[in-house]
């Protein structure tokens, strides 16, 4: 039997879910607008190499709002098309998600947590904190970052760009491109030498 590895490692994750226009600056309070997630994307970084070791894509059929908007579409570059074609239902794209997780800490920029919760509340799923811990790793961002370039109104798929860390394209709000970003945003904070966030964790992968 093989030994247990202690690694230090994380995955970033980043996810789209439907929007209209002003949906955002009126928290998505308009009758018939939700969070529905159409898209999880996300990076295995390890914390001690600093390289992503793994990515996950997927695309998530809505069922509140089945059909998304053009103004999601113009957003995201996710067509309808593409969801009907690729998506596969929540429980479905939270099992496989969770899977490529496994051991791993989660870790995302800003709401996607809550959003995760709403989403797994919505189709019946578990979704009180314990069953969807993630670490938020925004207001981090925020602090340590604001001397390089980090403003407090930088999103998730803005942030490498706002650092001049190295990407090899620039996709905003699509969220493999995002949760990308995060890893690449972290990776340059680090190379500057700034206090590690991630420095108590560790995880044990058998």
């Amino acid at each position: 039997m093989a030994e247990a590895v202690t690694r230090r490692s994380v995955v970033f994750y980043d996810t789209e879910f439907t929007t209209w226009p002003g949906a955002m600056e009126n928290g998505w309070r308009e009758p018939g607008q939700y969070r529905e997630i159409a898209q999880i994307g996300a990076v295995r970084f390890n914390l001690d190499t600093m390289r992503e070791e793994d990515e996950f894509d997927i695309l998530v059929k809505p069922v509140k709002n089945p059909v998304v908007s053009d103004f999601f579409t113009e957003l995201t570059g996710i067509a309808q098309k593409d969801i009907d074609e690729k998506g596969v239902s929540f429980p479905d794209a939270y099992r496989l998600f969770t899977a490529f997780i496994g051991a791993d800490k989660t870790c995302c920029y800003g709401r996607d947590a809550d959003v995760m919760r709403e989403n797994l509340g919505w189709n019946g799923m578990p979704h009180a904190p314990e069953n969807f811990d993630s670490l938020d790793i925004g207001p981090w961002f925020k602090c340590e970052g604001k001397p390089f370039g980090v403003q407090e109104k930088t999103n998730s798929g803005r942030l490498a760009a706002a650092l001049g860390a190295p990407m090899s394209a620039i996709q905003e709000h699509n969220a493999l491109h995002d949760a990308r970003s995060i890893a690449a945003a972290y990776r340059f904070l680090k190379g500057k030498g700034v206090k590690d966030f991630f420095r108590s964790l560790v995880v044990v992968h058998p």
